[in-house]
């Protein structure tokens, strides 16, 4: 018989798009909804390239041959360009191939949902705050002068249908992820049951006029909610006095929402940096943000000897450092001790000395994750140096010990499993400090985001005593 012991602790709720093998691009017109189907970033310098061949064709057909390739580079900022088109009224979702999933049908739909009590034109899922906390720029603002300036010059978010280097990809809440699994998980469809069995959104539970995604989100939120709070009160009936239980002996839909929850918990609110992702083979690698280790380093500089050479390595074992190192460790101190911002990485690779990542050009040692992103790792030597020389603040420089990695197709298996949502934003958002942050740094992306992301964090901040709303 197997057990597992297990703590309860009930939270919270978000949504995700799955990941699908065609992007649509939807502009929306005055009666009709026009659909464009555009192929992922990695299509895109193959497509320019045969768009300005058939250009040229006529005027130089000796030049057919040259330059078939088109370097990430020359494209420019194409992640800035998206988030133009994004924010001009073109809804990025993804689509089945061979499917179409228009605009004009699922609004027609919904209208028919709405009542007096929700804003008639209300709820666009595109609009999107500019500033979503005060206090965490103030914050930005006393931690690094350059990215605090790109922030408030035009810091941006949105949903994506796919991860890519340079992204992010935000664990979505419990609730939302049997939200979005309503069609394929036995908990899934117990939620549809007891929505269908709903009444509309009316006044009696909506304290004022709000928006239709609003509404729409509140009424899923709530009923999710309550069927976690249900069947978590079945499991925990069930728990014996060494905090074990069996899960084998669970209805099957509370077995099925065990195993949802588990995993939930051990990636709570995560926030995480796509740094690599290998087209050929699948493998991914990601660091999340927001798991802060510390701030500084220890006096017995135990941490400093586990940044720069790895936990398993002899050094931490008996305190010595290698005669070919001790320059390097005593540089790292001088430049580190008092301000080290330090995070768990992930899981995988604890025990290999931590990544530096940082927004730092030009800074030898240092390779841009992304062509574009402004984003990079590496560097350590000349980061310490230029610290020492107070070119750099220490807070340039994020160190992260551990990381997360996904074999063959992993990422986009938690993806399509509606377990994390793939999120394109500027560089400012990516590279901030996560240090004692007013608003969580989950809360400040899913706000950013606007429309139903933005009504999750919402009702998740409803659920945090411990936080004030700004």
């Amino acid at each position: 018989m197997k057990v597992i012991a297990i703590g309860i602790l009930l939270h919270a709720t978000t949504t995700c798009l799955a990941f699908q093998p065609i992007t649509t691009w939807k502009i929306r017109q005055t009666n009709e909804a026009s659909t464009i189907s555009m192929p992922a970033p990695s299509i895109i310098k193959e497509r320019t390239h045969q768009l300005q061949m058939s250009q040229n064709s006529d005027d130089d057909d000796e030049d057919d041959d040259d330059d078939e390739y088109i370097e990430d580079i020359d494209l420019g900022d194409w992640r800035n360009f998206r988030k133009t088109l994004v924010d001009s009224g073109i809804s990025y979702e993804t689509t089945e191939e061979g499917y179409l999933d228009t605009d004009a049908k699922k609004t027609e739909e919904t209208k028919t949902s709405t009542n007096s009590n929700i804003e008639k034109g209300g709820g666009s899922s595109i609009e999107r705050p500019t500033s979503v906390s005060k206090a965490n720029e103030e914050l930005l603002e006393k931690q690094s002068e350059i990215l605090a300036k790109e922030y408030k010059g035009g810091v941006w978010a949105h949903e994506s249908g796919f991860a890519e280097v340079g992204g992010l990809v935000v664990r979505i809440p419990l609730e939302a992820e049997i939200y979005k699994n309503k069609d394929k998980s036995i908990i899934g469809k117990e939620l549809v049951a007891r929505l269908q069995n709903d009444e509309d959104v009316s006044e009696k539970n909506i304290d004022e006029p709000i928006s239709l995604i609003a509404a729409q989100t509140f009424l899923w939120y709530r009923k999710a909610k309550a069927l976690v709070e249900e069947e978590m009160s079945v499991i925990a009936s069930q728990v014996n006095e060494k905090g074990e239980i069996d899960p084998t002996g669970l209805p099957p839909k509370t077995e099925d929402l065990l195993r949802l929850y588990m995993h939930n918990q051990e990636n709570w609110q995560s926030v995480c940096l796509v740094a690599k992702i290998d087209e050929s083979n699948g493998n991914a690698e990601t660091y999340t943000l927001n798991r802060p280790m510390a701030f500084s380093l220890d006096t017995e500089n135990i941490l400093c000897k586990i940044v720069l050479f790895g936990a398993m390595s002899n050094v931490i074992g008996d305190g010595r450092i290698p005669v070919e190192e001790k320059n390097k460790y005593s540089k790292f101190l001088l430049a580190f001790e008092k301000e080290c911002a330090v995070y768990v990485g992930g899981p995988d690779d604890q025990d290999k000395p931590a990544v530096v990542i940082h927004g730092v050009p030009a800074l030898k040692g240092a390779t841009e994750i992304s062509p574009g992103t402004g984003i990079y790792m590496g560097g350590l030597e000349a980061a310490i140096d230029g610290v020492l020389d107070g070119r750099y603040k220490p807070l340039d420089f994020r160190f992260f010990i551990g990381c997360n990695r996904y074999q063959k197709g992993g990422l986009d298996i938690e993806i399509r499993s509606n377990k994390y949502q793939p999120i394109a934003c500027a560089r400012a958002l990516a590279l901030k400090q996560c240090i004692q942050l007013p608003k969580p740094l989950w809360h400040e992306v899913m706000e950013m985001c606007g429309g139903e992301l933005r009504e999750v964090s919402q009702l998740e901040l409803k659920n945090r005593s411990d936080l004030s709303q700004e």
